[in-house]
This record gives C-alpha cells, sequence and structure tokens, in this order.
C-alpha cells in the first residue's frame, strides 16, 4: 500500500505520514456513508409521504378519517419509525464524520508545524517536498499549509 514511504528513514515521521493517511481515509468512508444515508432517508420520506397522501388524505376528506386510516394499519407506523431511525443514523455518523475530520486536520497540522523536527538534516528537509507532492497527488492531503 504504501511502499513509497520505505524512503523516509525516521519511523516517527513515516507513522504520522501513515496516520494522516488512515484519518484521511476514514473520514472520507464517513462521508460517503452519510451522503448515502441522506439519500436514502430523503427518498424513503418523499415516497413515504407521497404515499400517505395520494392513498390516505386524498380518499379520507377530513381529519378525523385520515388519522383512523393512518393509524389502521401498522405498517404505516413501523415505516415512520424506519424513517426516524434512519434520519437518526444521519445525526450519528454525521458526528463521526464531524469527529474525523477534526483528527484529521489536526494531526496535518501537527506535522506542518513540527516538520523542522521530523526532517531533522539538511538533505531530508530538502526532499520533504517530494514526499508531500505525493501525498498531495495520491490521496488529497496538503501538507504545504495548515489553512487549505
Amino acid at each position: 500500500m504504501n511502499e513509497w514511504l520505505s524512503g523516509i528513514k525516521d519511523e516517527v515521521t513515516k507513522q504520522m505520514l501513515l496516520g494522516v493517511i488512515e484519518k484521511k481515509e476514514k473520514w472520507e468512508r464517513l462521508e460517503k456513508k452519510v451522503k448515502t444515508l441522506k439519500i436514502v432517508t430523503f427518498v424513503g420520506f418523499v415516497s413515504f409521504f407521497s404515499y400517505i397522501f395520494w392513498k390516505i388524505v386524498v380518499p379520507n376528506g377530513t381529519a378525523a378519517s385520515v388519522i383512523a386510516a393512518f393509524l389502521g394499519r401498522l405498517e404505516h407506523l413501523y415505516m415512520l419509525l424506519l424513517l426516524f431511525t434512519a434520519y437518526w443514523g444521519i445525526l450519528f455518523y454525521q458526528g463521526k464524520c464531524d469527529k474525523a475530520e477534526e483528527e484529521f486536520h489536526a494531526l496535518r497540522c501537527e506535522i506542518i508545524q513540527k516538520s523542522s523536527d521530523l526532517w531533522r538534516d539538511e538533505t531530508e528537509w530538502n526532499e520533504r517536498h517530494k514526499w508531500f507532492q505525493v501525498l498531495k497527488e495520491k490521496y488529497d492531503i496538503n501538507l504545504f499549509y495548515e489553512n487549505s
């Protein structure tokens, strides 16, 4: 996976770079999961409420008959429970996603701030931009600037 990291001699530097890659991948996985849940939940809510409107509200004119028709079938309540559980899942995974993003950016900034300690001698310092470029191209991780 990361055979290109074998050129880095310092084990701490190597572990920090591997850590930032792992945190970026975790963040991206969680973002994808949240996006998928949002789409599925939105489609579910639209479908369910369209069904409710056309099959229950339109045929039954009064509010009392609409409520009776809705509560008359247990499947409606199960569907509502399922949709609200999916909504809760969005909130849950969004929180995990935000935390993963914060951890990624914190480690990324730490690497940037400690660059002079991680690449101690002058030859390593002059070569570090190559490692940063590989991370930028391969993983979309910018270690050149903190504010990106």
